[in-house]
């Protein structure tokens, strides 16, 4: 359920809206959005940077809790948007190694993109550091109930941050024909898994739409939650193929959810965690309420990234915020710091 005062969601079942074009566009003053019961506002954090926590209720007397950063990479040129890849760390020990190296100054950590829980783990997500692409999306084999083998070729959702210092989204596929770089599209294309139908092949730098992703860091996961100020979460989750036959993320229940989104300038972006599991009496949010919550920050492109157990929001200090009874080591995390 969501809450009675929840932004509306518009998902459109097959078609996505085009990316915004045009000049650059200049965001408002940050205010803290309507609709949410801020709990907790943090000092001492760089200037350009807003980190709150925050309830919104639920009917029965439920509850979610969560944990948000604004960051303003206008008002704070210095601020950094920082992918990173390792053979697995915990989220404070991504935070406390950056700091370590001494190169600029570490004030938030969150969790990265889906993995696989062997030792070490396993990314199967994108993530570009500097313009290396340290991780790629992997397809994906499913033995049904009648042990017949079925593999995908998901087209996921990414969040990356470009040459010119603005944030953009996409579909994102790493292309065999070109040397496996990544590659956006202006759909998941032709998976749906409610049909079901899968794409018989994986696309190429020749398949219609498709053009070659160049961010200079970037984090992937999906699904895509809003594009172009619309709420999408819905329908990308079930044509990203993360319902995975009810093995996957859940993205209809409620659970932990950490996201990514950016608002019009494309030089602000809003960061969520969001508990469930009961940690800290919270519920948890579905992916179509927290694309909802998204657009209450102004945000017109949000993508998802791992949950459940890995949401982790780790503040200046190098502590988890979130009240996690425990860690997860993981591949992937997004380190923000300020330039020294």
């Amino acid at each position: 359920m969501r809450s009675p005062d929840a932004v509306p969601t518009t998902t459109e079942a097959c078609k996505f809206p085009p990316p915004s074009t045009g000049g650059d566009l200049v965001d408002a003053p940050y205010e803290d959005p309507e609709g949410l019961t801020i709990t907790k506002r943090y000092d001492g954090y760089p200037e350009g940077v807003y980190v709150r926590s925050f309830e919104m209720p639920l009917s029965g007397g439920q509850k979610i809790v969560g944990y948000y950063a604004v960051l303003d990479f206008v008002e704070n040129p210095d601020l950094q948007f920082l992918p990173r890849f390792s053979a697995g760390k915990k989220p404070t020990k991504y935070f406390s190694d950056h700091l370590a190296e001494g190169a600029d100054n570490p004030f938030l950590a969150v969790n990265g993109g889906f993995f696989v829980m062997t030792a070490p783990p396993r990314s199967y997500c994108l993530l570009v550091s500097d313009g290396v692409v340290n991780s790629r999306p992997d397809p994906y084999e499913w033995t049904g109930p009648s042990s017949s083998p079925y593999q995908f070729f998901p087209v996921r959702g990414a969040m990356g941050r470009m040459a010119d210092g603005k944030f953009e989204t996409a579909w994102v596929y790493c292309v065999a024909d070109d040397a496996q770089r990544p590659y956006a599209f202006p759909s998941p294309l032709d998976n749906d898994e409610r049909i079901p139908s899968f794409m018989p092949s994986a696309p190429t730098s020749k398949t219609p739409g498709a053009e070659l992703w160049e961010p200079q860091q970037a984090i992937g996961a999906g699904p895509m939650l809003v594009r172009d100020s619309l709420n999408v979460a819905e329908d990308s989750y079930y044509r990203e193929v993360l319902h995975y036959m009810g093995q996957g993320i859940n993205g209809m229940g409620r659970r932990p959810r950490t996201a990514l989104g950016t608002t019009r300038s494309q030089r602000r972006m809003v960061v969520v965690v969001c508990n469930g599991d009961k940690v800290q009496s919270s519920a948890g949010i579905t992916l179509p309420e927290l694309g909802d919550l998204f657009l209450r920050f102004g945000c017109v492109m949000a993508v998802n990234l791992d949950g459940g157990g890995s949401s982790a929001f780790v503040g200046r200090e190098g502590t988890l915020l979130n009240g996690l009874p425990a860690e997860r080591t993981m591949p992937t995390a997004v380190i923000f710091a300020e330039k020294k």
